[in-house]
């Protein structure tokens, strides 16, 4: 529109103001010839199109009523007023010519500031009476193709590319896709900051990427400041060492990151307990003991700033746990070791020495893969080969195909979340010959394919064999995958065309725990946590490697270790542990003395009713002797015990006690022993006489005891001396 064609004074004139004022009191309506300057462009912006004619009428009598409310013409209302008009009017609250207003706001006015106005406003319908629905719809249509084409949904993304597109249109002022760029996006996100149109921006960069207008997606994150983080209290001159160190360091970004947020909290700690202590050539031994104590007490948020909020973690105040304190210890020793190797300064403590963890807190480390239940991964193994876009919550804009083909991965592969969102297209291969091992076994093919891992936490690239499922389901997924673009692998510095990328970018490794295993527990029926915890990635990759671990005559261990991905046999053999079925198994076996162990039931006892007088009755088999003791299961010995009260022995062991107790008198006799050697012979040489004289009250077959043949005996042989004295 060229506007030098209208009357644009921005004050009435003296008949124009007579006129609005009887027009307000009257509450008349302006005619084209009452007042042709203020009429002519509003019905040009108004009536340009055919769209919704009514409500353009609608605001054309609303605008005039307001210049007479105003006294002012339209075309000197400032950008405040415009947006006071939009917002407070009651009128607008029941009637939809909010666009309309706009609109002419825009056209007549230069009126920009659309994310001011508090209302819901239909951006693409303010776009169209601007600019024309037909190039709008046309851009539209241009972006969302694009869209589509990458990998966007398009029930998922139809609805919201009209608003985005008409938000950047409108700042921008021009409706054609090749003006955008990224200054204009960057603007319009900072105009609309905390809107929903901020949020979406990026979307709208997807489609210019791949339309080739960019050269590459521009990402726009905020990432909030991490809480309790703040420099304020700390001092400079740590923080000036810690930024040193930050700068200086190969470590990968993550973890960079991570040891600096620990470091500052350290700063903190220094400020309130050693104030003194501003750089590493200060930590002296007595420092490092007070830290080492320091974490030992501290509980979670202790060391948190000035800002820390209590409610963003549900464990603050809980002490920490064994893991985090290490981790503590760890970031300490890693910062003054480093300093010291790179000679920046000379230490007054040895940091592997006097910031060692100590044994109380190391004692609760070790590796515990704990992998899920064997029935419930059975079932989430099942869920990932049955799962079909039915189940799919309706706000899930991921293509079924790439969710399958992650679930496949991750319980038929057993590799990392990390590892999964990093493979590389053409990862698999089929297994196109027989595969004959060293014992002359035969693998057919087509049963396994080869997939290729890229490099990992612990390894090198290597290839695993894996089943043929992965295979078919990673192909059903490359024949919908529709992203051409290479990416960058942080870990190793190459731009590769990842498996798994959506939108023009990879997937984030937050997929696999936020969407992929919710989706396969809903599918198999079980809820999100078993006896052991939360379901994770990783659990799934531990219960995975456990199962072939368990196969008998399965893998070795150090075939389990390359399979894995381990440099280490040690590493490998946390997932190897037996599990309790098995330990029950094998102490079933090993418990030979529980299988040998037969009860003797004296039924004479029982027949007599003396139980109830607390006579024995029930006899364990011991093989040369009984143990009457009714409550053997609990006694902590289990065995024949010669000085025992309840070890009862049988007439066949007479002859194993005599030889013992020659043995021991042997020893007494012959042998030079220590008064407590003695002392210890003599009581076993007591026990078995002990045990000779409870065998002397058993029967002989003939029926009578030993002690009575005994006396039988002496008396025979003694008669004739006294007779003959």
């Amino acid at each position: 529109m060229n506007l030098e064609d209208y009357d644009r004074r921005v004050t009435l004139s003296e008949d124009e103001l007579k006129l609005v004022r009887r027009w307000k009191e009257e509450h008349l309506i302006i005619t084209r010839r009452q007042a042709p300057r203020l009429r002519k462009p509003l019905t040009d912006v108004l009536y340009r199109s055919n769209l919704d004619r009514a409500n353009s009428h609608r605001a054309l009598k609303y605008l005039l009523l307001e210049v007479a409310r105003q006294e002012a013409p339209y075309w000197g209302w400032s950008e405040d007023l415009w947006v006071e008009i939009i917002n407070n009017s009651p009128v607008l609250k029941k009637t939809g010519i909010v666009p309309q207003i706009i609109a002419v706001a825009y056209l007549l006015c230069g009126f920009r500031s659309l994310y001011k106005i508090q209302r819901n406003v239909a951006t693409a319908v303010v776009a169209r009476l601007v600019f024309g629905a037909e190039i709008v719809d046309t851009e539209c249509e241009r972006l969302f193709s694009a869209l589509t084409r990458v990998g966007f949904v398009c029930q998922t993304v139809r609805p919201l590319v009209p608003s985005i597109f008409a938000a950047v249109a409108l700042q921008g002022e021009n409706p054609k896709l090749e003006s955008f760029n990224r200054e204009i996006l960057e603007y319009t996100r900072e105009c609309y900051a905390g809107n929903h149109v901020a949020n979406r921006i990026g979307i709208l960069s997807n489609g210019l990427a791949a339309m080739g207008l960019t050269s590459k997606v521009i990402h726009f994150r905020a990432y909030p400041p991490r809480h309790g983080t703040e420099t304020d209290n700390i001092n400079p001159e740590w923080m000036t060492w810690c930024r040193r160190w930050l700068e200086t360091t190969t470590l990968r970004e993550g973890s960079r990151r991570a040891v600096y947020n620990t470091l500052t909290r350290i700063g903190i700690w220094l400020s309130r307990e050693h104030p003194e202590v501003t750089g590493p050539e200060q930590w002296t031994v007595s420092v490092c003991a007070d830290y080492l104590a320091a974490v030992d007490k501290l509980h979670v948020g202790g060391w948190g700033g000035s800002t820390f909020d209590y409610r963003l973690i549900p464990t603050a105040g809980q002490p920490l746990q064994a893991p985090t304190k290490v981790a503590y210890y760890q970031v300490m020793r890693r910062f003054l070791s480093d300093i010291q190797s790179w000679e920046w300064a000379r230490l007054r403590c040895n940091p592997r020495y006097h910031l060692a963890t100590p044994r109380n807190i190391a004692k609760y480390l070790g590796v515990n893969p704990r992998t899920i239940d064997d029935a419930a991964w059975l079932k989430l193994t099942w869920a990932s080969l049955n799962i079909e876009p039915d189940d799919l919550s309706p706000d899930c804009f991921y293509p079924f195909a790439l969710l399958q083909a992650i679930a496949v991965v991750w319980t038929h592969a057993g590799l990392r979340s990390n590892e999964i969102a990093r493979l590389r297209v053409g990862c698999t291969r089929e297994q196109s010959e027989d595969v004959i091992d060293q014992s002359g076994n035969v693998v057919p093919a087509g049963q396994v394919c080869w997939l290729d891992v890229p490099e990992g936490k612990t390894s090198v690239a290597y290839t695993k064999p894996v089943s043929h499922t992965v295979h078919k389901y990673i192909a059903a997924w490359m024949k919908k995958r529709a992203s051409p673009h290479k990416h960058l692998d942080r870990r190793t510095g190459e731009h590769v065309h990842f498996l798994f990328q959506l939108r023009n970018r990879p997937i984030a490794k937050e997929v696999l725990n936020q969407t992929v295993i919710p989706l396969l527990c809903k599918k198999a029926g079980i809820p999100l946590e078993d006896s052991k915890g939360r379901i994770t990635s990783h659990r799934g990759r531990a219960s995975a490697v456990s199962m072939l671990a368990s196969v008998p005559q399965g893998m070795t261990i150090f075939d389990l270790a390359k399979w894995c991905g381990h440099t280490s046999v040690q590493s490998t053999m946390s997932y190897v542990r037996s599990k309790p079925t098995q330990l029950a198994s094998a102490f079933a076996k090993a418990d030979q003395a529980a299988r040998m162990i037969e009860i003797v039931i004296d039924q004479e006892v029982i027949a007599a009713g003396a139980t109830k007088d607390g006579a024995p009755w029930k006899y364990y088999d011991l093989g040369d002797s009984y143990c009457s003791n009714a409550f053997w299961s609990t006694c902590p010995h289990r065995m024949a015990c010669a000085r025992c009260y309840f070890n009862i022995p049988k007439p066949s062991a007479k002859g194993v006690v005599l030889a013992a107790q020659q043995a021991a008198n042997r020893l007494l006799e012959e042998v030079w022993l220590s008064p407590e050697e003695r002392d210890a012979v003599s009581g076993d040489v007591e026990a078995l006489e002990g045990m000779l004289n409870k065998l002397r009250d058993k029967p002989t077959p003939d029926g009578r005891t030993p002690g009575e043949i005994s006396a039988t005996s002496g008396a025979l042989v003694s008669s004739p001396v006294s007779k003959s004295k």
